[in-house]
């Protein structure tokens, strides 16, 4: 008869996404994750298959929790105030640990070797995308928020404009200057 497992399988993923966000996929190494899921390599595969595999269920992890900044946009302020916390937030952390997104940082470094991951990752951006077009179109009605684009290309703009500054927060840019890039990028959603 199998014994039956003795571990945290949502736990270990936790660990494992963690891990892959600060260091990458390509870093990551089996050694890593097998210490930082508290488990022994051959145990690590016979419960996840493969590095990739366990990956693959981080990245559907982070995307399910929203960490790609859908979850960040704060009901109770006003939909300008949503953005610029939602991009605020981002890129403050991303200066303090230099992680980014684990999305963004997936399609950097993977979509030529593995358009699989790539196309998994931007399912973030999706939900992201989605979330900013509901806080534009609340702007809107609200009078606060432009009108002479389409919806989806400001949330569209601003979700570019946030992931470039999550990857110059990881480069080290100058937190002054990433500030007043998030003000100028609100300043332009104005009605």
């Amino acid at each position: 008869m199998a014994r039956p497992r003795k571990f945290d399988a949502d736990a270990a993923i936790d660990a494992a996404m963690d891990t892959f966000w600060t260091k990458g996929y390509t870093a990551t190494s089996t050694d890593d994750l097998a210490e930082v899921t508290g488990m022994l390599r051959g145990s690590l595969y016979n419960a996840f298959g493969s590095k990739r595999r366990l990956f693959e269920l981080a990245l559907r992890r982070y995307r399910d929790k929203g960490a790609a900044g859908q979850n960040a946009i704060q009901a109770g302020l006003t939909p300008l105030e949503r953005i610029r916390q939602l991009m605020l937030s981002g890129v403050d952390r991303t200066v303090a640990d230099r992680r980014g997104c684990l999305a963004v940082n997936t399609v950097t470094e993977l979509a030529g070797a593995d358009p699989d991951l790539s196309a998994l990752a931007r399912q973030s951006f999706t939900r992201l995308e989605a979330a900013l077009v509901e806080v534009v179109e609340d702007g809107r009605a609200r009078g606060d928020i432009r009108v002479d684009r389409p919806a989806r290309l400001l949330a569209r703009q601003v979700m570019s404009a946030f992931h470039g500054l999550l990857v110059q927060a990881k480069a080290a840019y100058d937190v002054q200057s990433l500030h007043e890039t998030i003000e100028a990028v609100v300043a332009d959603l104005r009605a």
